[in-house]
């Protein structure tokens, strides 16, 4: 098998060219590709604790909370303990971010809409079943001495 047919680096080439279009996209409001998503995803859902954003991200804590440092720093969110559980700490949108709601929505929806334009319904049926077969598969679990000579 040659490098260029390698699925990682396949995926890997799409994954670049689809951040550089949104960067390019969402670099006039002031936020990277990933603070565009996690806004996003807290548009979706709103006053959301930092654990259960990182599931829903699909980031480690850590990692979220550097991100979350930063669209609070921005004017973007804020953090509040959770009056339930005064462990739990909870993200929750600003006004500046709500002015830019329904702007930033659109241009998601615009964006995803641009990536899948290439493809017919069914391809994009297929495509989806076949990105969720492989995300939902047991990778590393035990598939590393599978790999190994």
């Amino acid at each position: 098998m040659l490098f260029k047919d390698c699925l990682c680096f396949q995926i890997g080439k799409v994954s670049r060219k689809m951040a550089k279009v949104t960067r390019d996209a969402v670099s006039p409001y002031g936020l990277t590709t990933t603070q565009f998503f996690l806004l996003t995803a807290l548009y979706e859902e709103e006053d959301i604790s930092i654990s259960a954003l990182a599931q829903k991200v699909v980031l480690d804590k850590a990692t979220l909370t550097g991100l979350v440092d930063r669209l609070e720093r921005d004017g973007f969110v804020t953090r509040q303990v959770s009056p339930e559980d005064r462990r739990s700490i909870r993200v929750r949108l600003t006004p500046k971010a709500e002015r830019l709601r329904e702007t930033l929505t659109e241009l998601y929806h615009r964006i995803n809409r641009r990536f899948l334009s290439f493809l017919t319904e069914e391809e994009r049926k297929t495509f989806e079943q076949v990105v969720s077969k492989i995300e939902n598969a047991e990778l590393g679990k035990g598939e590393q001495t599978k790999m190994n000579p």
